[in-house]
């Protein structure tokens, strides 16, 4: 879990009392709005609409949401200096300050780096998740910003080995075939993504396509040569299915993506 994303009490209040009355009665959600607002304010690295699911996904992982936004009021953690601080220690050529307020603004840097990170990984495989090819493959449109393919491999019996082996297996299945496809693919440079339940795929730059089709031929003829035993004993065999769609830049993922 990534380090929390921290802010000054006061630099909190300042934000609540310019927006409420104080005998008004708030929501967890508006908390939830003045805490980022007042991060953004702060650390000026990301837009409001882009701290939110980091935000929120801390929250989250924490406990009860509710409970814990109604919180954050009065357990805010420890203070951060702002942006503000190294206006000051300009304007008054205080290069210790300066340099102060530039340590702080990296460590909030790395921090949204971190839970950027969270944010992309899938939580059982431990590649990247559909978020991350969404907002790094795709424009606004969920449009292929360049040429490529998309390639994608399939667990095809992932509900059988469920319902004879158990669970566990099934997961230390899809963990086997991505850690296979990964350590592969990292050598030219292209990222997997579980894009949903059993679907492993990445999008290949066209220079690239090739090689990554053949990572996965190999692996999946790697894979259908071998046999598993489960912690039982038990033998299963993994069934893989490849499927590989040439697209256009501009075209939508959503019609590619149909027609593999």
């Amino acid at each position: 879990m990534s380090k929390l994303l921290a802010i000054e009490y006061s630099k909190l209040k300042e934000e609540m009392d310019s927006k409420f009355d104080p005998d008004q009665n708030l929501t967890s959600v508006d908390v939830f709005d003045v805490f980022v607002s007042a991060l953004h304010k702060i650390t000026n690295v990301l837009k409001e609409e882009d701290l939110k699911p980091l935000v929120f996904k801390q929250f989250k992982e924490y406990g009860d949401f509710d409970k814990k936004m109604q919180a954050v009021v009065e357990h805010v953690t420890a203070a951060r200096k702002s942006t503000e601080a190294a206006i000051t220690a300009i304007d008054s050529s205080d290069t210790p300050a300066l340099k102060s307020a530039y340590a702080q603004l990296k460590d909030y840097q790395q921090r949204i780096y971190e839970l950027e990170e969270d944010m992309y990984t899938d939580d059982v495989t431990g590649v990247y998740n559909r978020k991350y090819l969404v907002s790094h493959e795709l424009d606004q449109d969920e449009a292929f910003k360049h040429d490529g393919a998309l390639i994608r491999v399939s667990v095809n019996n992932f509900a059988q080995i469920n319902k004879e082996h158990g669970h566990e297996s099934g997961d230390i299945v899809l963990k086997f075939v991505s850690k296979m496809l990964q350590k592969n693919l990292a050598a030219i440079g292209v990222q997997l993504v579980r894009y949903m339940g059993v679907q492993f795929m990445v999008v290949a730059k066209e220079g690239v396509s090739a090689k990554v089709q053949e990572v996965f031929k190999d692996t999946v003829e790697l894979v259908l040569s071998k046999k598993f035993k489960t912690h039982s004993g038990e033998i299963l065999t993994i069934e893989l299915q490849l499927d590989k769609k040439i697209f256009k830049k501009g075209e939508k993922f959503q019609e590619v993506y149909e027609g593999l």
